[in-house]
């Protein structure tokens, strides 16, 4: 079963930090999104553009700028930045349904 993900966003190389958990619901709750909203791995951040706030920045070219205000970085460790759109999530169905025989 595959599950639809319409969100879109941008994904950024950040360097100069360790960026964690806290790091990361500081972020959302500056941009008005909900923690499921944003992510990283291997020091890029993904932050899917769910709010009027995020979007607000979009529209201003500012996304990377305000990212690294909240982080204390300097503008330059944020680099490759790229729209990106979330992909579906696919749900294994095969043998959920199935009893199970006890014997």
């Amino acid at each position: 079963m595959i599950i639809p993900d319409n969100r879109t966003g941008f994904s950024m190389r950040v360097d100069g930090i360790f960026l964690n958990r806290p790091d990361l619901h500081v972020i959302a709750a500056e941009l008005g999104i909900q923690t499921k909203d944003i992510l990283v791995e291997n020091k890029i951040l993904t932050v899917y553009n769910t709010s009027d706030t995020c979007q607000e920045l979009v529209d201003d070219n500012a996304l990377a700028s305000f990212i690294a205000l909240t982080l204390g970085i300097p503008p330059q460790n944020i680099t490759e930045l790229q729209a990106v759109k979330a992909k579906p999530k696919v749900i294994e169905m095969e043998g959920m349904f199935e009893d199970e025989d006890d014997d």
